[in-house]
């Protein structure tokens, strides 16, 4: 119907062949460094954060335990190969993940399917490929999403403490707004921080015994948040002891 319909090859190109080796032509130098130093750590950060999230929501999905540091270390190493053959940095996809688990995929035969079969797609079956509507992509990742969504949150909101609920919406919030995961997370990590400096603060208390002398007990953290009630234990509600 010569509709202005999009498709997969209006994205970008496509690959030729199978990757090559190669070292990147790029200058190592100190601008080259400050160059890429904040997208790379922002790249790493979300890289991490979404990765160990997708291992938590396997390992609850299939209820066995993994191995979060294997998980970040073969995630590294893996980039830095894939770097080497023009590839882009990568994590755990959790929409790919949740869907491979409630597929009844649980062994590494079902990641390196997944990622064999992407190759032969964009390599061998390319003429294809190219011609599939950006649309018809769409409709599949609001299906992945509406899968893959936990549906109960929501009300976990109410259940949950108000500070964890606070920054759960305060990352979507950002997220959503910004069009950028890393702002969001950055924004998550932050809040997450100085709430638990609050709450580990509150912790500490200081009580006194006399006995041939004066004896005070500390018990809790002790550090920039609590350093003041340490020295005016009246702040920490137990003044009429520690007195």
């Amino acid at each position: 119907m010569h509709l202005p319909l999009k498709t997969v090859a209006d994205l970008g190109l496509l690959p030729q062949g199978l990757p090559t080796f190669g070292i990147p032509q790029v200058p190592f130098s100190v601008e080259t460094l400050k160059l890429i130093a904040l997208p790379a750590i922002a790249i790493a950060m979300v890289g991490l954060l979404e990765s160990l999230m997708t291992a938590s929501v396997v390992d609850e999905l299939a209820d066995t335990p993994s191995s979060k540091n294997r998980e970040c270390s073969g995630l590294g190493l893996s980039n830095i190969a894939a770097s080497f053959f023009g590839g882009m940095a990568g994590c755990g996809m959790i929409g790919q993940t949740v869907s491979n688990v409630r597929y009844g995929g649980r062994g590494r035969l079902s990641t390196l399917f997944a990622g064999a079969f992407l190759l032969v797609l964009m390599v061998l079956l390319k003429p294809w490929v190219s011609q599939v509507p950006v649309a018809a992509l769409v409709a599949i990742m609001v299906m992945v999403s509406a899968s893959t969504l936990d549906w109960g949150s929501a009300q976990a909101l109410v259940k949950h403490p108000k500070l964890s609920s606070a920054v759960m919406v305060a990352t979507v919030a950002v997220t959503v707004a910004t069009d950028n995961l890393a702002a969001g997370v950055a924004v998550g990590v932050l809040l997450s921080g100085v709430f638990f400096t609050f709450k580990v603060s509150r912790l500490l208390s200081v009580s006194s015994t006399e006995d041939e002398g004066l004896t005070y007990r500390v018990s809790g953290q002790v550090f920039f948040a609590s350093a003041d009630m340490l020295v005016d234990p009246s702040m920490c509600g137990t003044s009429k002891a520690a007195r």
